[in-house]
């Protein structure tokens, strides 16, 4: 066995298992299961396609030959991902909001999560989209010249690391949110 096969091995069962565990969202016995799956997989998916991209933005910044093709096509689909999960997390946040919704249920057990977390999560999370929006635009407007620019080269790669940070961040709020009320 190579290393590249091992490699390509763990990667896949990874991200099978981090798509497993956002798709069972679907399964779940309430009545938000579908808003909660498909803000599940769709945040997972930026979060590894995210991931990717950081590296990709290290290359970016070494200045390290990369192929431009792939990583618009790449970029796009970060964005996009980017976007059903904003879409998805306000459709979430219906139900978070509503009556009997975690909101209350968190504002009456622990008010400071919700002042402080929530609040922060709520605006971070939007963060992603935009950045990979304009690292996308950036990537396709200036195509292949881009290769002798290592200003805009530096550029994208730090939006690339921005949006991978805040998109973790989201994540990681939003998981805490979903323990918390689960508790």
């Amino acid at each position: 066995m190579t290393t590249t096969f091992l490699i390509r091995t763990q990667v896949a069962l990874a991200l099978f298992v981090l798509l497993w565990l956002g798709g069972f969202d679907f399964f779940f016995p309430n009545t938000f299961h579908i808003e909660a799956g498909v803000h599940g997989l769709s945040t997972i998916s930026a979060l590894v396609i995210g991931t990717f991209l950081t590296h990709r933005a290290y290359h970016l910044m070494r200045g390290v030959h990369i192929n431009f093709e792939s990583l618009r096509y790449w970029t796009s689909a970060a964005t996009v991902f980017n976007l059903l999960g904003a879409i998805s997390g306000n459709w979430v946040y219906m139900r978070y909001r509503g009556e009997g919704g975690a909101k209350d249920w968190i504002l009456s057990h622990v008010p400071t999560f919700h002042n402080v977390m929530m609040e922060f999560k709520e605006f971070i999370s939007l963060f992603p989209f935009a950045l990979m929006l304009t690292v996308t635009f950036v990537l396709f407007y200036y195509g292949n010249a881009i290769a002798t620019r290592r200003d805009i080269l530096n550029f994208v790669g730090i939006l690339m690391l921005l949006s991978w940070l805040f998109l973790l961040f989201g994540f990681v709020a939003g998981l805490t949110l979903a323990k918390l009320h689960t508790l």
